[in-house]
């Protein structure tokens, strides 16, 4: 009877954490597919859903994207910031933060950029000569 009780534990609970990845999956790829097509504010409630859901550090990295993409650099950073916080190996973000702050005239957007080189993001190095010289 404690095996029978168990086995439909185990289901439920996986069940639920099944749900649960595709609640958020899906909401991500729907914030995605709005981030591709230029509408901003879709793809952040999206996200904003998804994240609610789980935690991920490339929901947050792409919500700074359509913050960036509708000129709000100071929630992109934000978000940007969340995403190094979450995974610092996170290239993109480091790169996408470097822009910002190098744009902005901060200064330690360079060490961003830096970093995005060390961590072999395509592209950095130019990126980081045109605006760390």
């Amino acid at each position: 009877m404690k095996k029978i009780l168990f086995l439909l534990l185990i289901s439920c609970l996986s069940k639920l954490c099944f749900s649960q990845d595709n609640a958020f999956y899906n909401l991500y790829f729907e914030g995605n597919a709005f981030l591709a097509k230029g509408q901003f504010e879709q793809a952040i409630e999206k996200y904003n859903k998804a994240i609610k859901t789980f935690e991920a550090p490339y929901a947050y990295y792409n919500r700074g994207n359509a913050y960036y993409g509708k000129k709000d650099l100071a929630k992109a950073l934000l978000d940007y910031n969340k995403t190094i916080t979450l995974n610092p190996s996170y290239a993109e973000a480091y790169l996408q933060r470097g822009l910002i702050k190098t744009s902005t005239g901060d200064k330690t957007g360079c060490d961003d950029l830096k970093k995005a080189v060390k961590l072999d993001m395509p592209d950095a190095k130019e990126t980081f000569k045109a605006r760390c010289k």
